[in-house]
C-alpha cells in the first residue's frame, strides 16, 4: 500500500502526542489510511522501487518462483520522503512470509494510482525458495539480481526486442522500452542514440490512438484524434496526419494544421451517411508510420432502449454516453467504463457459481474444466480476471445443461490466484469464484524403475504438483497417451504402454496443451518367464508354488493373478508371498475352499497378459491333490 507520511501541522506547537515538554490537555492521532492498494499477493516478500522517467517501477519479490515488475506514475506520490510501504496483513507475516515460496514481480502506477499490467520477468517452474533481497545492477541499471539459496540469478528488467513493431512495443507499457526510430526496433532509450525513442505516456493509456467525434455550434463535424506518445523535439515539429476516404480528401480547406499530438480533420461534408463513412488516418512521426481504421456514424443516430451494447457502440463510435442516450462528444474525456452499469435492454437470469473443478491448476491452465451453479443458460463464456487492471481473458463454453458447463482454464503469466465471472449477451459478468494458478508439476523418483516389455505393468510416479497432470507419455510411444488411474499431490499411478525392444524410455507429462519432460526414465525388459508349479497341503490348507526365471522386474505378488483350470473351469488362487533363491523366484497362493480337484493347467495374469503353465515334464501323469483322502 502507498500512504501519505507528511507531517500534520494543524497541531499546535508542543503538542506531539510523542514529545511534549509538558502533558497536554488533548491528543488527537491522525490514523494513516491508504491512498492506494498497488498490489496484492499472498507470499510477497521483498521490494525494490526505482525510478524511471515519471513512473515508479516496482519489483517485488513473492514466495513462488517469480519475479514480475510494474511501474507507477511518481506524480501520484505526495510523500514528503519517497517512502514505500509493502505491507502485509498480520497472518502474513507468520511461517508462509518466512519460509515464502518465493517469486519476483514489477509493478508500475500512474498519477491517478491506476496500475499498469504485472509482468513477468522471471518464473521457476517450482516453488524455489529465494533470498528476499532485490539489487538493481549498480552500473548499467538494466538487470536485477535475484538470489536464490543456492544461485543467483541475473534477470533484465525489461525484454524490449521481443517486441517486433510499434504497435507491439507501445502496448507492453513499459516505461523502459521504447520504439527507436533509426533502428525500427523496440529498444532500451540509451540503446537509441542519434534518434527520436517513440515511447509511453507518463499517464496510462489503453490504446494508442484514440478518437472522438464533435459537432460545434456552426453543425460542422469534427474528428479528432490523439496520439498517447511521448516523442522528442524534432518528431514533434514534423508530425503529420492524413484523413482519407476512398482515396480522397474529407477535410475541409480551412482545417487546422496537426499539432503533436492531437490533430484534427474538419469533415467537408456537414451529413454522415447513414451506413457510416469508413476513414482512414495515417500518422508520421519521424519515419515511424501509423495507421487507423474508423467507421464514422453520426452520434445522434445511433439510438434505441439503453442498453450495455448501444452505450458500446456509441463509445466504440467516438462519441458520448450520457443520460442513458448517445450524442456527439464534448471536451470532456470518453471513457468506456461508463458502460459497465448500463443496464441490458434484455432480462437474463443472474448466473451464479457454485463450483469449479478442478480450481487449482498450473500456470498452463487445464482443459475440460467443470463449472456447476444455477441460472447458466444464457451464459457465453466465463471470464478469468487476473488483475483489476489487466485485460480479463475469455473462455468459450459448451456442454451447457443450464446447471454445469465445460470451458477450458486459460494460461496465465503470474501464478496466484484469479477472479471468475460468468459474461450474458448484454456483455455484464456475473457470480464470483477464484481459481488459484500454482507452480508446474515436477518428477523426482518412479518405482518400479522397469517394465516388462508388453506392457500395462502399474507404474507410481512421484515429485510434486502431481495432481496438475492430465496424462503421461513415453518417449518411445509419443501418441499413446495413458490416464492415471490414482493421483495426489505428491504421486500417481499409470499403466506403462508397450515397447517394441529392450530400452529405457524417458517419461513426459501432458497438462492442458502442454508436455513436459521428467528427470526419471524407466527401463523395458522382458516379459517374466514362468517355468513350473508344484502343490503341498498342509491340513486343509492346499498351496501352489510357482517357479520364475530371476530377472530385474522386482515383480510383485500383487502384480500377479493366479487360477487352477479343471474341466474348462477356473479357481483362483489367492497370492501370498514371494521368496528369491538362487535365481530363481518363487511365488505361492492358495484356494480358498480346497475339494477334490485336478489341474493340469494354471494361468497366470500380469498387466494385461495371461499365459499358461503346464506340469513339469518331469511329471508322468497330471498333477492331483485330494483333501479328503
Amino acid at each position: 500500500m502507498v500512504f501519505d507520511i507528511s507531517p500534520d501541522y494543524s497541531r499546535a506547537g508542543d503538542r506531539d502526542p510523542d514529545f511534549y515538554t509538558s502533558v497536554p490537555s488533548e491528543v488527537t492521532v491522525t490514523v494513516l489510511k491508504p491512498k492506494a492498494v498497488l498490489f496484492r499477493h499472498s507470499y510477497m516478500t521483498s521490494v525494490l522501487a526505482v525510478r524511471q522517467r515519471g513512473w515508479m517501477v516496482f519489483f517485488i519479490g513473492t514466495g513462488d518462483g517469480q519475479l514480475i515488475k510494474r511501474f507507477q506514475w511518481e506524480k501520484g506520490f505526495v510523500t514528503q520522503a519517497d517512502t514505500f510501504s509493502a505491507m502485509q496483513s498480520p497472518q502474513h507475516l507468520t511461517s508462509p512470509w518466512r519460509r515464502g515460496r518465493h517469486s519476483h514481480h514489477l509493478l508500475s502506477v500512474d498519477r491517478k494510482y491506476h496500475a499498469a499490467c504485472p509482468t513477468v520477468l522471471y518464473r521457476t517452474s517450482d516453488d524455489r525458495k529465494v533470498i528476499p533481497n532485490l539489487h538493481l545492477d549498480p552500473v548499467d541499471r538494466k538487470h536485477v539480481y535475484v538470489p536464490f539459496r543456492n544461485q543467483m540469478k541475473r534477470v533484465p528488467v525489461s525484454k524490449c526486442s521481443t517486441y517486433t513493431n510499434v504497435q507491439e512495443c507501445w502496448s507492453a507499457q513499459d516505461p523502459y522500452c521504447g520504439w527507436c526510430d533509426s533502428k525500427s526496433s523496440c529498444t532500451f532509450e540509451d540503446d537509441c542514440t542519434d534518434s527520436d525513442w517513440l515511447s509511453i505516456p507518463d499517464e496510462s493509456q489503453h490504446k494508442m490512438i484514440s478518437h472522438k467525434v464533435e459537432k460545434d455550434t456552426n453543425g460542422q463535424v469534427l474528428l479528432k484524434m490523439h496520439t498517447h506518445l511521448i516523442v522528442g523535439q524534432k518528431v514533434s515539429s514534423n508530425f503529420i496526419c492524413q484523413f482519407t476516404a476512398r482515396s480522397s480528401s474529407i477535410c475541409a480547406p480551412n482545417n487546422p494544421p496537426p499539432q503533436f499530438p492531437q490533430c484534427t480533420c474538419i469533415l467537408s461534408d456537414r451529413t454522415l451517411p447513414a451506413d457510416g463513412l469508413h476513414v482512414t488516418v495515417k500518422f508520421r512521426l519521424g519515419s515511424t508510420q501509423l495507421s487507423e481504421q474508423l467507421r464514422l456514424t453520426n452520434c445522434s443516430d445511433i439510438s434505441g432502449p439503453p442498453s450495455s451494447v448501444l452505450c458500446q457502440q456509441c463509445i466504440k463510435a467516438g462519441c458520448r454516453w450520457n443520460i442513458n442516450r448517445c450524442s456527439w462528444a464534448d471536451q470532456t474525456e470518453i471513457n468506456d467504463s461508463v458502460c459497465q452499469n448500463v443496464q441490458s435492454g434484455k432480462n437474463f437470469s443472474i448466473p451464479e457459481i457454485s463450483s469449479i473443478t478442478p480450481s487449482v491448476v498450473s500456470f498452463y491452465g487445464r482443459n475440460h474444466a467443470v463449472l456447476s451453479g444455477r441460472n447458466l443458460d444464457d451464459v457465453t463464456a466465463v471470464r478469468i480476471q487476473a488483475d483489476t487492471d489487466c485485460a480479463p481473458k475469455e473462455s468459450p463454453v459448451w456442454d451447457n445443461t443450464g446447471f454445469s458447463l465445460m470451458f477450458h482454464i486459460p494460461t496465465s503469466d503470474i501464478k496466484g490466484v484469479v477472479s471468475v465471472c460468468l459474461l450474458l449477451p448484454d456483455g455484464r459478468c456475473h457470480g464470483k469464484a477464484k481459481i488459484t494458478y500454482s507452480s508446474l508439476p515436477s518428477c523426482t523418483n518412479i518405482t518400479p524403475s522397469s517394465s516388462w516389455i508388453s506392457g500395462k505393468r502399474k507404474i507410481t510416479l512421484m515429485g510434486s504438483h502431481l495432481n496438475f497432470v492430465e496424462g503421461v507419455v513415453h518417449s518411445h510411444a509419443m501418441q499413446d497417451v495413458r490416464l492415471p488411474r490414482n493421483i495426489s499431490s505428491q504421486y500417481l499411478t499409470y499403466d506403462s504402454p508397450a515397447a517394441r525392444s529392450f530400452s529405457s524410455s524417458t517419461l513426459f507429462v501432458k497438462l492442458a496443451n502442454e508436455t513436459l519432460a521428467c528427470s526419471t526414465k524407466l527401463s523395458y525388459v522382458p516379459d517374466p518367464e514362468f517355468t513350473s508349479f508344484t502343490a503341498t497341503r498342509t491340513g486343509e490348507d492346499v498351496h501352489i508354488t510357482i517357479q520364475k526365471k530371476a530377472d530385474n522386474l522386482e515383480m510383485m505378488i500383487e502384480e500377479l493373478s493366479v487360477w487352477g483350470i479343471q474341466d474348462n473351469t477356473k479357481y483362483q488362487c489367492i497370492m501370498e508371498a514371494k521368496e528369491t533363491w538362487t535365481n530363481t523366484d518363487f511365488f505361492t497362493c492358495g484356494f480358498k475352499s480346497p475339494s477334490n480337484h485336478e489341474f493340469e493347467e494354471l494361468l497366470i495374469k500380469y498387466g494385461d497378459r495371461t499365459v499358461s503353465l503346464g506340469l513339469s515334464p518331469s511329471y508322468t501323469k497330471p498333477f492331483r491333490y485330494c483333501v479328503s483322502c
